[in-house]
Order: C-alpha cells, then structure tokens, then sequence
C-alpha cells in the first residue's frame, strides 16, 4: 500500500510539473511587451516593493520622460502562415504552355504534385484539351512564382488566400514540451520502481504517452510542410481564341465586333463538324439505307399482294352477282 500511495504522488507531481510546463511555455514576446508595459504604466522599475518605499520616504518624484521609440513593427517572418492560391488558364498554345509552366516550377524549386489531362474528341475541329494540377511552390519564392506564372497565358481566374495557424502551432508545441516533460519525469520513476503493479501502471502510462507525442509531432510536421511549400491548383483550357487577351477591356463596338465574330465562327464550326459527321458517318448511313429500302421494298410487295387480293375478291363477287342477276331474270321470265 505505502508503495501504491508513493507511486500515486510520484504521477501527481508529474503531471503537475508537465501541466506547469504548459502554462510557462506562452510565446516570450508577450511576456516581454506585457512585463514593459506594466513597469512603464507603474513608473517603477522595482514594483510594488519600490512604490510603496518610495511612498513612505514621501520623496516620490514624476519619472522622467522615457525617449521616444520606433513604432513596433509587424514581423510577418515570425508567423505561420499557410498560403494557397487557385489560377485558370486559356491558352492557344496548349503543349507550348504546359513545357513553360514546368519549366517555370523547376525555376521557383517546386514541384508537381498531381496533374490530370484530358484530351477532346476527334469529330470536332475545335481542341477541348485540358490539364488540373497542384502545384507546390517553397514560401519564400512563393510572390515570384505568381507574378512569373501569370504572363505565361491569359489568366481567366485567379485567388489567392492565407491562413494563419500561429497560435495552433504554438499550442501544439507547448502541450509536446508537457508531455515530454512528463514522459522524461515517468522515465525516472520506472528505474526507481520494485514492483511488478508499479511497472505494468507505468508503461501503460508512458505508452499513452507515446501516442499522444507521435499525434503532435505528425501535426506539426503537417503544419511545416504547408507552410514551407505553398499549394497552388492550376487549371488550363486551350481555345482557339482567348476570351479577352491580357485582360484588356472592350469597347462597346469591338464587344458588337467580337460577337459576330464569334456567332460567324460557330456556324462555320457548325457546318465543318456536320461534314466530317457526315462522311465518317457514311458506312453506318449505308447499312442503314440498304436496310430502309429492304423494308420498303417488303412492306410495298405486301401491300401490293394485298391489294391483288382485294382486286380478286372483288372482281369474283361482281361476277358472282351478275350471275346471281342473270338467273333471277331467267326465273321471272319463265315462270
């Protein structure tokens, strides 16, 4: 029992020093700005003990005034933030294109993470070709990427977003440092320990522990990974004619011209996709032809048979009758 209630204190302490070790790991430069802040408002470099001195002695004089300082200075390098972007493309150039944006993301040291293509089909004359890929770009080359990637085509889309994990990071890494620290506290304890019971409770506990560490470690691997390589999702059409060339604005009468334009452009489209539909269609059109004209062929001989029927029929019932007539005439004459 005296060994249980030892071991019981043992993790107490443990805990509470891992627990502790959580509550003093907040960032320093908070520490620093708030302990400035308090001595600056008190006036006293020495707190409370030298305030209230100074109040007995009644020998209390204004501070002097503090030389003026530079204004703090918001230091972007000491955040975590993760950045992503999203651009669409329409290029004319399509094969041209993709080689310069791979070549542009060897030059930035980025890679490909994953790509998609899709080709168009072979009975239109207009290319439907399109590529989707994911693209990862070191931060600190991150703005020269984009401003090198977007003269490459005519971008028809483009987003760009930035979150700001600090906080996360740095509670992540400060429960990490408490369960290390009670991990290491535990360690110590398990040499020390005599009974089996102590030995079994102990590494169950430092097993959990384990867990719990690899689980904050991996997340904060996750959090290095996206913040030292940006993701940005590229997406490429290829057209025949760019929507707006460079962005630039229309007039309303080059927006009337680029209408017909394009209205002339799809009829002519119309017309060449129905002609190659046409001739590579001509096999299927023959078989079905034949096969139209077989049937006609069967239904009008049917129909013409039927008609001879009727025509028979009809012929031997008028003969009928006249006979039928002729015999009535003979009976009335000779009765």
């Amino acid at each position: 029992m005296k060994r249980s209630r030892m071991l019981a204190l043992l993790l107490c302490i443990a805990v509470t020093l891992s627990l502790a070790s959580c509550s003093s790991s907040s960032p320093s430069y908070y520490d620093k700005n708030e302990s400035a802040a308090y001595d600056s408002s008190m006036g006293y470099s020495g707190g409370w003990g030298a305030a209230e001195e100074a109040y007995d002695d009644n020998e209390y004089e204004s501070p002097a005034p503090e030389p003026d300082k530079p204004e703090a200075v918001n230091d972007l390098s000491s955040r975590k933030i993760i950045k992503n972007a999203d651009l669409q493309f329409e290029t004319t150039a399509y094969d041209e294109f993709l080689a310069s944006l791979s070549a542009c993301v060897a030059q930035f040291g980025g890679y490909a993470e994953s790509s998609e293509t899709y080709g168009g089909g072979i009975y239109s004359s207009r290319s439907s070709r399109s590529a989707y890929l994911t693209l990862r770009i070191p931060a600190d080359r991150y703005d020269g990427f984009m401003e090198t990637v977007s003269g490459l085509g005519a971008v028809t889309h483009r987003s760009e977003s930035a979150e700001d994990v600090t906080m996360s990071y740095v509670d992540t890494e400060s429960r990490l440092r408490a369960l290390e620290t009670e991990y290491e506290t535990l360690l110590e304890i398990l040499d020390k320990a005599e009974s089996l019971e102590d030995v079994i409770l102990l590494q169950s506990r430092i097993s959990d522990l384990n867990y719990q560490m690899d689980s904050y470690k991996s997340q904060l691997r996750k959090y290095d990974d996206l913040i030292s390589y940006c993701t940005v999702r590229v997406t490429v059409s290829e057209v025949w004619r760019e929507t707006v060339p460079n962005g630039k604005t229309l007039t309303f009468g080059e927006r009337i011209a680029t209408g017909l334009k394009e209205n002339l452009f799809d009829i002519g489209e119309g017309f060449s996709d129905f002609a190659v539909w046409f001739v590579t269609s001509l096999p299927y059109l023959l078989i079905w032809a034949v096969v139209i004209a077989a049937v006609v062929l069967i239904i009008r001989a049917i129909v013409r048979r039927t008609r001879k029927k009727k025509e028979k029929q009809l012929v031997e019932a008028y003969i009928r009758s006249q006979e039928h007539e002729t015999e009535n005439k003979k009976t009335d004459e000779n009765p």
